[in-house]
Parts: C-alpha cells; structure tokens; sequence
C-alpha cells in the first residue's frame, strides 16, 4: 500500500512540474516575441491590429507603437501631400500632388527631393504651381520624379523643400515624408541571338548600317554592342557605330562612337 501510494506522489509531482515547465517556457516565447517587436511596422507583421488613429497605433501587450509619418502633422498648416501618402509604396516615375501656401513657392515652384534609406539622393523635380502662387492661401502643384529603384532597402523620403532664394538658414523649411520603394523586377538574361533578333527589328539601327557579326557583351551596362558596317553613303569620318541592345528594356539604339561630329542620317 505504501509503495502505491508513494508512487502516486511520485507522478503527481512529475505533472505538476511538467505544467508549470509548459507554463514557463509559453511565457518565456511570449515575452521574447514581445522582445522582438521594436516599431509599429513589426507590430503590424506580428498579426496585431491597427487601431483606427491618425497617425496609426499598434499594441502588442503593454506597448503601443505609433506609425512613423514624418513631419506630416508640424507642416499641415503649410504644406500637405495629397499623393503620395506617408508610408506609400511608390514606383517610377512619381506624380508628387498636394496644395502649399504661396510663399513657400519662388517663381512659381519649389524642388522637390527623393532619397533611399541611407538619404543618398536618387531623385530630383521641381513642383510647380497649378494656379497663381502670389497668395498666401493654398495652391495646388504638381511635380515628376524619375528614379532607379534601391537594390538594397526599399525605404525612403520624400522631401518638398521650401524655396529660399535668400539662402539663408532661418527661411529654410521642408516637408519631409517616408515612403517605400516597390521592389525592382528581376532582370532576365538575355542571349545574343535574342539581341540580335531585337536589333534586326529596330529602325534607328537598320538605317544606321548592316548589322555585323562582331558583338560583345558589356556586364557593367548589362546591354550588348553589335558592330554596325556602315553605308558607303552614311560613311563619316570619326565614327564607328554599334546597335546597343538593353537588357533591361529589350529595346535597341545606336551609338555613333565618334570622334567628330554625330552624322545625319536623315
């Protein structure tokens, strides 16, 4: 009887201690996956519901994330974007859209600045008012930016600046906004007979020569270089043209490669 008895007491304290292992380890992950969520971005990839705020919130147990949205909220009375919105994805070319008051414009417009994660520039325009800017009431503008997109990192800033002719550093002032950046398309390779069947399509380069046999691949540029034999009548000093394939757009041009003077071939 003892020895049943103190068997039981044996697996009674077994489980118990198997349970409160289990209890222990459940809260050790919850307050490491609390650990890993740092920002408002992480919370929201964590599975936690945004709360409906502006600027937006997260809570992931005790914390509270706010979405970053720059100096949106500072500038309102200022300046304000109507495209694109803080935290958007973007692609080129960007159609920048908003309303800012008339002194923030000189001459009509103001530059406009994009940046990748590091602030290295990668983008420039010029806003330009949709309406008579010598107000101090809103005005529409519009601007384009034309940009590579970032291979590594796909988050930004967008920058209006205010114009400051005077140059100096008390007039400076300027919107700034995060945005992200779609994620650049894979580049396929392309074979010399694919080149070759591009550059035989292509009207600049068939009036530039006859397409040779001699080409070569430029990696650096990712395009290829087919030599072109120039027509006794288009034959010019000085050049020695080549029908420049693109790997990326599967387009062909010429490139004269002169010394002199670029022919007319008209």
């Amino acid at each position: 009887m003892k020895k049943i008895l103190l068997i039981i007491v044996v697996v009674v304290v077994i489980f118990g201690s198997s349970i409160l292992w289990l209890d222990f380890t459940s809260d050790s992950d919850k307050d490491e996956d609390l650990v890993k969520i740092t920002n408002f971005q992480e919370c929201i990839d964590a599975g936690n519901p945004a709360m409906e705020s502006y600027p937006r919130q997260c809570r992931v147990g005790e914390q509270t994330f706010v979405e970053y949205i720059g100096n949106e909220n500072e500038k309102v009375d200022l300046i304000f974007l109507d495209s694109p919105r803080p935290n958007q994805t973007i692609k080129s070319p960007l159609i920048v859209k908003g309303q800012a008051r008339g002194f923030w414009f000189f001459e009509g417009d103001f530059p406009v600045v994009l940046t990748n994660w590091d602030g290295l520039i990668i983008g420039q325009g010029i806003a330009v008012a949709q309406g008579e800017w010598m107000t101090e009431k809103f005005v529409p503008f519009q601007a384009e930016i034309k940009f590579e997109t970032p291979e590594y990192k796909n988050n930004g800033t967008l920058i209006l600046q205010k114009d400051n002719p005077s140059d100096l550093p008390e007039h400076d002032d300027a919107l700034e906004i995060p945005v992200f950046f779609t994620k650049a398309e894979a580049i396929l390779p392309l074979s010399s007979d694919e080149a070759l069947a591009i550059a035989r399509e292509s009207k600049e380069c068939s009036m530039a020569g006859i397409l040779t046999d001699e080409y070569f691949y430029n990696e650096n540029s990712r395009t290829w270089w087919i030599d072109l034999e120039r027509m006794p009548e288009l034959e010019k000093d000085g050049c020695d043209p080549a029908c420049v394939v693109s790997e990326k757009t599967r387009e062909a041009e010429v490139n004269w490669r002169c010394t002199s003077a670029v022919p007319d071939v008209n």
